[in-house]
């Protein structure tokens, strides 16, 4: 068994070297994937989601500033309580701050926070992921005014 410096005890020698330009360190991908082609789309993420996780890995790679903010006071939030990272293709564009409130039965956005310019297609998308986590809660879905 040969442990790959950096790595958990359990990644081993899975997939194949890989080193990413401006980053330091060796990662792992599949090499399957290599070669295929890649259709991204937009998705809201757990902040428990691996690829967030690894806040110093999402900033190196992902050139990306993220912390849940539930334990912060109110006043020093930029988020908001539990904001969801939101993935657009291969980029962390943004944090949706929205609270499901299920006793009023809406699932309340409070704010889309932009990373970085929507796009008309990236905003469209987005949307149509809000739609989906609000369907999926049983919620109707409230958008500031």
């Amino acid at each position: 068994m040969t442990v790959v410096p950096g790595e958990p005890h359990h990644v081993r020698e899975a997939g194949q070297p890989a080193v990413i330009e401006g980053v330091k360190g060796e990662w792992r991908v599949e090499p399957a994937l290599l070669d295929a082609p890649f259709d991204g789309r937009a998705a809201l993420l757990s902040p428990f989601d691996r690829l967030v996780h690894d806040r110093k890995r999402l900033a190196e790679v992902f050139e990306c500033d993220y912390q849940l903010e539930m334990y912060k006071p109110v006043a020093q939030r930029q988020w908001g309580y539990y904001a969801l990272p939101i993935l657009y293709g291969d980029r962390l564009v943004g944090k949706l701050d929205a609270t499901a409130d299920r006793l009023e039965g809406v699932l309340r956005v409070d704010a889309v926070h932009e990373d970085e310019p929507f796009t008309p297609d990236t905003a469209a998308a987005i949307h149509a992921e809000i739609d989906d986590l609000a369907c999926w809660l049983g919620l109707e879905l409230m958008l500031p005014d």
